[in-house]
């Protein structure tokens, strides 16, 4: 068996210089794949470095080709959790007037919201950042390893263009993700709504709000899913919240804490009179911080 060359992920790709058009269509690869997008990127970084990307009903494939020698790799979709868009930040003074440096240096390019006030006018690339978190096995079963690509837009003079491009990346590579059809170039939810989060500030040995903002919620940003946090009060509170309130309002139920509080909540559910419409339409998922996750265990060996 031979092993697949690795890809080094961690630079930042930046596009041709010249429009090209993206193709589409299984005659621009393996048959056996759908090729949603491709496109030709560079690492600005290196020279003679470039970078054939497509974006395939399998996952984002990255062919590195670098002084004779390819090197592949592709990222399957079920390891992606999303992509945004964004801009570079602008400058302050004393800092480096060369925007093209390599995400892994010390060096690394800020970006903010394409809405923000500190965007950087002087460049009119648009950035799209894909997030992924690649599973690793080793000898304990395995872990995931988080892997950011970005890709830098800049075929054309204007940023409007540039990000247009850039958009349209990400709007196929939200649908697949959602397991949808592509059909359009722009993103548009199905629902809208955002996510319950319920938390137990007691769970465990007490940090559980502490992990849910350090290792959670950047997650969620990357995935951009909204959400709503409330924090319990005391026992049985998060049971009287489910059972009482229009829990229609949100698309899912997730529960921060030990496997106590997703028991409150799960009963709450089953207290309403409407609780079979409930339970067929509300996902409902915990994140482990409590002193015993046997519950959250099961599931996440179940799948």
């Amino acid at each position: 068996m031979v092993d697949k060359p690795k890809v080094g992920l961690g630079e930042e790709i930046v596009g041709p210089r010249s429009p090209a058009s993206a193709k589409s269509g299984a005659d621009c690869g393996s048959p056996a794949h759908v090729v949603y997008l491709t496109e030709t990127f560079y690492i600005s970084s290196k020279k003679n470095t470039v970078f054939e990307v497509r974006l395939t009903d399998k996952g984002l494939s990255l062919k590195k080709q670098s002084n004779g020698s390819t090197k592949e790799q592709t990222i399957p979709l079920k390891d992606i959790i999303g992509c945004r868009c964004l801009r570079s930040k602008r400058k302050t003074k004393g800092s480096s007037a060369c925007a093209c440096t390599s995400i892994s240096g010390t060096a690394q390019l800020k970006v903010v919201e394409e809405n923000s006030g500190e965007q950087d006018e002087s460049d009119v690339s648009a950035y799209l950042y894909i997030y992924a978190y690649i599973l690793k096995r080793n000898r304990r079963g395995g872990f995931r390893e988080r892997t950011t690509i970005t890709l830098r837009f800049r075929s054309f003079d204007k940023y409007e263009d540039n990000n247009k491009e850039a958009q349209k990346w990400r709007a196929a590579v939200k649908y697949l993700v959602a397991g949808e059809s592509v059909v359009r170039p722009v993103y548009h939810a199905k629902d809208s709504r955002k996510m319950l989060v319920i938390l137990n500030p007691k769970s465990g040995s007490g940090k559980a709000r502490e992990m849910f903002q350090q290792r959670v919620a950047p997650v969620l940003a990357e995935a951009e899913i909204s959400y709503d946090l409330h924090i319990t009060k005391k026992p049985n509170w998060a049971r009287e919240f489910v059972r009482n309130r229009d829990i229609y309002l949100w698309r899912g139920i997730v529960v921060v804490g030990g496997d106590g509080i997703f028991y409150e909540a799960l009963n709450g559910l089953f207290e309403r009179e409407d609780w079979q419409t409930a339970v067929e339409e509300l996902a409902i998922g915990i994140i482990p911080c409590g002193s015993g996750n046997g519950l959250a265990k099961t599931i996440a060996y179940l799948y």
